[in-house]
């Protein structure tokens, strides 16, 4: 009996061996695969599960395309009915780069942009849905999320709902002709897509080095564990200090340009810097930090002891649960990911190759998790110090990589 089941087991073994090493030849000779309607709808479920478990609900669904249209649709009926706009997009190229621009720029009431889902069929290198983003940001828009069928990986956008995902180039089941297939992409688009998201070669040039900087020890960092996010509050000596030593650690770096939050201990910090580095300042209202609401002002201790669920909550997942009336870390990760794209595009296209961000405590965190690929729910165990210094470089491509984390070693004792 036992010979017997070896014996099955051997021949099962070897059928599914013979199996898998014809799909392996089959998905090398066969790169491109046409995917099912059946595909499509199980997609569509996931997003909006996905929608469901972050209780958002759209008044308003934007299909980007064709292939926005019709996910767009299928989102709405799943939805019940939801208001749909279908808007397509131009291109304009300027230099070897393709530039997305707006066909039509509408005027919508308020009340029914107030919640946007940006979907779209597919999303290759997220230039079309930074786009989009960005008018309804800028039109008055709460929320705007973004969603999509088939994420390619090697996108550089961030994505909030996506049905599939995968490195493939994919026929999906809506393209029933050539006219369907989207415009060629740039030369550096198409190396971008060769790569997934996060990743970075050695081999590449590096073209920028951004050196990421938590201000100075402020009053309030001084007078405890407290959140004071919005709270501005001037350097102390300490503080003072602490930035003088960021300044002679890079003063040999040539600086180009030095980003920096609008509140008074960042812009304080910035100037002693630019003052030994030099470089031109840039006050960027994106790196601001978050707001705390209403535990701003208050410490951890009080904290956990006028809302204790939720601050328990809040220690184990801050970016679903945070303080009452304060910023939604999604929303702070999206306008610090939006100043991150321009900094790479000021650094492919403006003879910028030395940068500063000067920054804050929970600014510094979120960056840093995107840019390492750690998930945002765990962006408070990253060490952002005072004064610290994280070096991320950059190559031709735009990927970036953390060379060093949290450097304080340059920092002096205790003034």
């Amino acid at each position: 009996m036992t010979d017997e089941i070896v014996t099955i087991v051997s021949f099962i073994s070897g059928i599914v061996g013979i199996i898998w090493f014809l799909w392996y030849i089959y998905e090398k000779k066969y790169p491109i695969r046409r995917l099912s309607w059946k595909v499509v709808e199980k997609a569509t479920q996931r997003i909006v599960e996905q929608m469901a478990v972050d209780g958002f609900s759209p008044t308003l669904i934007v299909g980007i395309g064709r292939g926005g249209a019709i996910m767009g649709a299928l989102v709405s009926g799943y939805l019940g009915h939801r208001p749909l706009l279908v808007i397509d997009r131009k291109y304009i190229w300027k230099e070897g780069r393709r530039i997305d621009d707006m066909l039509l720029h509408l005027r919508l009431p308020p009340e029914l942009i107030k919640n946007v889902l940006l979907i779209a069929g597919e999303v290759h290198t997220g230039n079309t849905m930074r786009t989009y983003y960005n008018y309804f940001k800028n039109i008055g828009s709460k929320q705007v999320f973004r969603a999509t069928f088939y994420y390619q990986e090697g996108c550089t956008e961030h994505v909030e709902y996506i049905g599939l995902k995968s490195s493939k180039n994919l026929i999906l089941p809506w393209m029933i002709s050539k006219n369907y297939v989207r415009e060629s992409l740039s030369e550096e688009e198409e190396k971008k897509l060769q790569r997934s998201k996060g990743t970075f070669s050695t081999s590449s040039e590096i073209v920028a080095v951004c050196y990421i900087v938590r201000h100075g020890e402020s009053a309030d960092n001084a007078s405890g564990d407290r959140y004071s996010g919005i709270t501005d509050s001037p350097l102390t000596k300490q503080g003072l200090q602490q930035a003088e030593d960021v300044g002679h650690f890079l003063e040999e770096e040539h600086i180009d340009r030095i980003y920096t939050s609008p509140m008074k201990r960042a812009i304080e910090t910035a100037r002693i810097i630019q003052s030994i580095t030099g470089g031109e300042i840039i006050i960027d209202r994106r790196l601001r930090e978050m707001d705390y609401g209403e535990w701003e002002g208050l410490t951890r201790e009080e904290v956990s002891q006028r809302w204790p669920e939720l601050y328990s909550a809040y220690k184990e997942d801050p970016i679903k649960n945070y303080p009452p009336n304060g910023e939604d870390p999604k929303e702070t990760l999206e306008r610090i990911l939006d100043l991150w794209g321009d900094i790479k595009i000021a650094t492919s296209s403006e003879s910028v190759s030395k940068i500063i961000l000067v920054t804050h405590k929970s600014i510094g965190r979120l960056l840093l998790c995107y840019i390492s690929g750690k998930p945002l729910s765990k962006y408070k165990e990253v060490r952002f110090d005072n004064g610290s210094i994280t070096k991320v470089v950059i190559d031709k491509l735009g990927n970036a990589k953390i060379e060093y984390e949290n450097k304080t070693d340059h920092l002096s004792s205790k003034v």
